[in-house]
């Protein structure tokens, strides 16, 4: 019981997430880390004693999508664009309250995986879509195809690029992984700083805006996800040389 009350607890929860998580989320995911999961920790400390279902917190973020698309449709673009940032700001506040949440009911479950990682693939093409749809409307630039379809396109390569990690890690030889040892650790370099960024992704477009740097933020975002797959695909032929066979 006195276990129970303390994964409960905001200090309990906070602890977890530091002694658990937070030494692999700062190196690959610093945004989420330092902006997004303090939060998500004081909102799932104030939503367990409710009741919610991890499943339904990720539901409830889900829900918001659409909203964005209706903002873009309906309400005129600085408007709208100010309401996509911010509903995409608090859908990833969701996303980290969705796992503490789970942890701290003992309700961590794959299906509430699969839901998680659904409703990221989906928010991810909402915001990319909804901002280079506003972006058209605000900033166009001069090129032969508009800011929608380059966020559209970058949107497709980080799925490209998941895709690619997901599946190395799962035709990776059993051998292989049963002889890696213990995994060294890993440090702060270029590209997972770099890496960390993309959940920054709803604030900067605010900056960005409020700069008068809209598209040039765009087009940094079509190159850093076209990066993103060549590392990917340039760490897979690297490990499929050092694999015997």
């Amino acid at each position: 019981m006195q276990k129970q009350k303390q994964a409960h607890s905001l200090k309990g929860m906070f602890a977890d997430y530091r002694d658990n998580h937070f030494s692999v989320e700062i190196l690959g995911d610093w945004g989420s880390a330092l902006f997004y999961r303090p939060a998500g920790l004081v909102l799932a400390w104030l939503l367990v004693p409710t009741g919610i279902t991890p499943n339904a917190v990720t539901a409830i973020g889900a829900a918001l999508l659409p909203v964005m698309i209706a903002a873009a449709a309906f309400c005129q673009p600085g408007t709208a664009l100010a309401i996509v940032v911010s509903l995409a700001i608090v859908f990833l506040v969701l996303d980290c309250a969705d796992g503490p949440v789970a942890r701290a009911t003992g309700k961590v479950s794959n299906s509430g995986y699969y839901w998680d990682a659904m409703a990221d693939l989906t928010y991810r093409g909402c915001a990319y879509m909804t901002v280079g749809y506003l972006a058209d409307r605000i900033h166009p630039w001069p090129l032969p195809v508009n800011q929608m379809s380059c966020l559209a396109f970058a949107a497709w390569l980080a799925l490209l690029a998941r895709l690619a990690r997901k599946n190395l890690k799962r035709v990776t030889p059993r051998k292989v992984e049963e002889n890696a040892g213990p995994k060294p650790a890993k440090t702060f370099t270029v590209y997972p700083f770099l890496s960390g960024m993309d959940t920054l992704f709803p604030p900067l477009v605010a900056v960005a805006y409020l700069s008068g740097l809209l598209p040039e933020y765009i087009g940094w975002i079509v190159f850093y996800s076209f990066a993103d797959v060549v590392v990917a695909l340039l760490e897979a032929s690297r490990r499929f040389k050092a694999w015997p066979g």
